[in-house]
């Protein structure tokens, strides 16, 4: 008997749950990657980036369709040159069989210029972090940001701001700032079709 269309979305929309092995594998991958990255990406962008692969990662298998990598790139707000995409996708799957796993999907999101993890955001960040603490004024990077380089003007300048979390001592913690861009756009999906009243 073939499953209704609203049951077989139900079940598409649950993932089954991870196993404790799968787990434990995970927790060591992300503990060597850690390493291998170390000085590139911090154990936040790793779990950030971990964070989208998972939501595409539908049955929890541990792979996702490398044919999505520039779908995904571009859902989370960067534009990367096909042709970028498509030498990661050769580079990645000589085989041609659509699948990549974590480790490899960092790797080749990472060899994408203009990707989401652009190895020129959070050494920007850092220059103004000498202590490596991962908090910065916000006041003094708007000052920064408004007096030097491309500057922002005053409406940039208040988007930037309003975009930050800023703490009671006036800091902002620059990997969550560079997190929220690398998150899926789970909300803007699930508008599509139902309105939701929220607000009263």
């Amino acid at each position: 008997m073939p499953p209704k269309k609203g049951a077989d979305k139900e079940h598409v929309d649950k993932k089954p749950a991870k196993t404790d092995k799968q787990k434990k594998g995970e927790a060591e991958m992300m503990k060597a990657l850690t390493t291998q990255y170390n000085g590139v990406l911090s154990p936040d962008d790793l779990k950030g980036m971990k964070d989208i692969f998972d939501s595409y990662d539908k049955k929890n298998e541990g792979f996702i369709k490398l044919s999505l990598l520039g779908n995904i790139l571009r859902t989370i707000g960067f534009n990367p040159v096909e042709s970028d995409v498509q030498r990661a996708i050769r580079d990645f799957d000589p085989q041609k069989t659509d699948q990549i796993k974590f480790p490899d999907y960092v790797a080749a999101v990472l060899s994408i210029p203009t990707s989401v993890t652009d190895k020129d955001i959070i050494p920007a960040f850092q220059k103004f972090d000498p202590d490596n603490r991962g908090l910065l004024e916000a006041d003094e990077i708007l000052k920064s940001l408004t007096n030097v380089g491309e500057k922002l003007d005053e409406t940039e300048a208040t988007a930037f701001k309003e975009s930050l979390t800023v703490n009671e001592h006036g800091l902002f913690d620059y990997n969550e700032f560079f997190l929220k861009f690398t998150q899926p756009p789970e909300t803007k999906t699930k508008k599509k079709g139902k309105k939701k009243k929220k607000k009263k």
